[in-house]
């Protein structure tokens, strides 16, 4: 096994007394690997490696990047205002750079200094955090002592969050409203069905839609496509994916986003309106209204954030593909790609002087890699963690992550977390990237670790979710409430126990996935 990858314990620490929580998808390269543990130092967190799987937990509490105390003691604005501005910033100054002038060696030597610059972006969306996790924790509260009758208080969190303004909503809706340019034009549909961006701007009706379109990119397509993945292609870079969604709204328009935002605005409004009826006393009612809107920024908020963490990422994909590219030229690299297989400090020399070695080393690593991702990473690392005292308050930021599954002793039954209601009996679907999810077919069921923002596309198509990591709170909770379609999150192994094509049944309210034997 390549050093580079092992996992070893920093000095002093034991493996057993890690309380990690792992936050990728699949294993990452070593340039991806070094983002990482830069962005976990800029906000006072640590980043632990195993056989390419990089987990996160820990570390000193005190960010080396850090705003100043937002002026404002909501945490909408406190993100909108105050944190977002200065996240933007830094962003659009590392992927607007034009990198092609610059020479070798002077990419290599910046490129750290603008790992760093992201790494500052990321610190900056953790900022709002806590702000905003004071109202859905107080809310989570008042459901406790005042509403207890009406059933899991977590499930109505839920219900009272959903459908509500958020980045993750609007990336489908925004995309949604090109639909018209296809409509009008059957060669420019058929085009985009294909995901050829190109035959589509030559179509009849494509240079206006090419133009909205573009538009589009500059929002959405800057981003990494799953969490940490400085490695994979942006929407900006392969806009395929992008192309083939918009395509499917106009093929079924009740599966678009503003059909399925409306249905669930409308749950949410059912939920509001029964627990406001369950409340007797005018001032508790006023209490309430005050909570649910305050917990509503959190959705705002968490999903603002999630999305401009995923733009930290792939705002430095420029700068590295520049560098990529003069190695390629020299011959130092074989393909400008290749670059995210190396690390830092082994970038400066290959800028000075070619290496075969490093050929040799890249070639070795890639093979690892993708021998690392056929394995099952444990869910977290060390012993989970203590459960809160009986009768304490809640923790938001537990229902975002998720907490151990309950072991119900069938093997063919898993008891997550019900995370979005309603019975769906289907084929299940086993996924580990949203490559592999883009050949869902409708009616299917998604199974994977967890979900991204940009995997909004895979909620127009599955018939439910279920996820290995995540509670109530957690993106895929909160984008299969926006589609209106079951989810179970928190299962630990569903994508090891649930055979790829089998079918199962997903019960979103009572948590469960029941794997038949037939």
């Amino acid at each position: 096994m390549n050093a580079s990858y092992a996992f070893e314990p920093p000095p002093g620490d034991e493996e057993t007394s890690l309380r990690l929580i792992p936050h990728v998808l699949r294993p990452l390269p070593p340039l991806a690997q070094e983002m990482f543990e830069t962005f976990m130092r800029a906000f006072g967190g640590r980043a632990v490696h195993l056989n390419g799987y990089t987990y996160l937990g820990g570390g000193s509490g005190e960010p080396a990047a850090a705003l100043e105390p937002s002026p404002y003691p909501d945490g909408r604005n406190a993100w909108e205002q105050h944190a977002l501005p200065r996240v933007r910033e830094i962003c659009e100054a590392l992927w607007s750079e034009d990198y092609e002038p610059w020479p070798l060696e002077q990419i290599a030597q910046a490129l750290p200094g603008y790992m760093g610059e992201a790494g500052r972006g990321f610190a900056y969306t953790m900022q709002p955090l806590m702000v905003i996790a004071g109202p859905a924790s107080a809310l989570m509260v008042f459901l406790g002592e005042k509403l207890a009758e009406l059933g899991d208080r977590d499930q109505l969190v839920a219900g009272l969050v959903q459908g509500v303004e958020n980045e993750s909503a609007a990336r489908g809706l925004k995309l949604e409203a090109l639909a018209p340019f296809l409509q009008a034009s059957p060669e420019l549909l058929a085009a985009v069905q294909a995901g050829d961006l190109a035959a589509a701007r030559a179509a009849e009706g494509g240079e206006a839609f090419g133009a909205a379109f573009d538009a589009y990119l500059e929002d959405y397509g800057h981003g990494s496509q799953t969490w940490w993945e400085l490695h994979t292609p942006t929407w900006g870079e392969e806009p395929g994916a992008a192309l083939r969604l918009l395509a499917g709204y106009v093929a079924d328009p009740e599966r678009a986003p503003a059909a399925a935002h409306a249905r669930s605005a409308a749950q949410r409004e059912e939920t509001t309106a029964r627990c406001e009826a369950a409340l007797a006393d005018e001032g508790d009612r006023e209490r309430f209204r005050a909570l649910v809107e305050g917990a509503a920024d959190y959705v705002f908020v968490i999903e603002g954030r999630a999305h401009w963490q995923q733009n930290c990422v792939g705002a430095l994909r420029p700068a590295c593909l520049a560098l990529g590219r003069k190695l390629a030229a020299r011959g130092a690299l074989e393909a400008a790609e290749d670059v995210f297989h190396l690390r830092l400090g082994e970038l400066g020399p290959l800028a000075v002087e070619p290496s075969g070695a490093l050929l040799e080393t890249i070639g070795a690593r890639k093979v690892e890699l993708a021998a690392w991702a056929g394995l099952a990473p444990p869910l977290t690392l060390g012993p989970p963690p203590e459960a809160p005292p009986a009768g304490g308050p809640p923790n938001p930021i537990a229902l975002m992550f998720g907490g151990p599954a309950e072991d119900t002793g069938d093997p063919l039954l898993l008891k997550g977390k019900g995370a979005s209601r309603g019975v769906v009996t289907g084929t299940a679907r086993v996924v580990v990237s949203l490559e592999e999810a883009e050949a869902l077919q409708p009616g299917e069921i998604l199974v994977c670790p967890f979900t991204a923002p940009s995997w909004m596309p895979v909620f127009t198509t599955a018939a439910a979710i279920v996820t290995n990591q995540g509670g109530v709170l957690s993106h895929a909770a909160i984008e299969a409430r926006e589609y209106g379609i079951p989810c179970v999150t928190g299962t630990e192994e569903g994508t090891r126990v649930i055979p790829d094509g089998a079918t199962v049944t997903v019960d979103g309210l009572a948590g469960t996935v029941r794997i038949h034997a037939d």
